[in-house]
């Protein structure tokens, strides 16, 4: 198994961690990825962030505006980027479809094939539970990068092989309230 890191990233996750319409900033949450060689991960190297994210069907209104911030998105070097759908609950709130499927699909492939030997992920439900443990059934450490580790759930906090806490000040770099062209992920 190479000495190699991938980052695994749901962005809804990470937009939750901070109240309000945030837009992710791909090259920021790309070199704290990338950071992590020094701080957590010596003697690996960073193979790449792949980015799990919901975009609404074509037709609707917001579909342009939120092309235009995937586009982006997908050209941030080292960015793989992974969507699914949105779909409006009957609340008037978004639910992602697909994004976790992806994602785990992601994670079992690659860990199968040996591409990394320690993926990070920036998830929190316990529906990841089996794929993390195929994954460290591979060989792979799995490692869980949070804000907030009251917000992952239990099962996942237990079977990780660790936790990483992203501080509140790299948080804010990560995530902006919009940036000049008045894109938003959520929007």
């Amino acid at each position: 198994m190479p000495d190699t890191y991938v980052g695994f990233v749901d962005a809804g996750v990470l937009r939750s961690f901070q109240k309000g319409y945030f837009r992710p900033q791909g090259t920021v949450i790309v070199n704290w990825f990338r950071q992590l060689e020094k701080t957590h991960l010596a003697g690996e190297r960073f193979l790449r962030l792949y980015w799990y994210d919901g975009i609404r069907d074509p037709h609707h209104r917001q579909y342009p505006q939120q092309r235009r911030f995937f586009d982006a998105i997908g050209k941030t070097p080292g960015i793989q980027l992974r969507l699914g759908h949105l779909v409006e609950r009957e609340d008037n709130r978004l639910q992602q479809k697909g994004v976790d499927t992806r994602l785990i699909l992601d994670l079992v492939r690659l860990a199968g094939r040996s591409v990394f030997s320690t993926a990070v992920l920036i998830v929190n439900d316990r529906d990841f539970t089996e794929a993390i443990r195929a994954a460290q059934d591979f060989g792979a450490r799995v490692l869980i990068a949070t804000a907030n580790q009251h917000t992952v759930a239990h099962d996942i906090r237990q079977l990780a092989d660790g936790m990483i806490t992203i501080s509140k000040a790299t948080l804010r770099e990560m995530l902006s309230s919009r940036d000049e062209s008045g894109l938003s992920s959520s929007a």
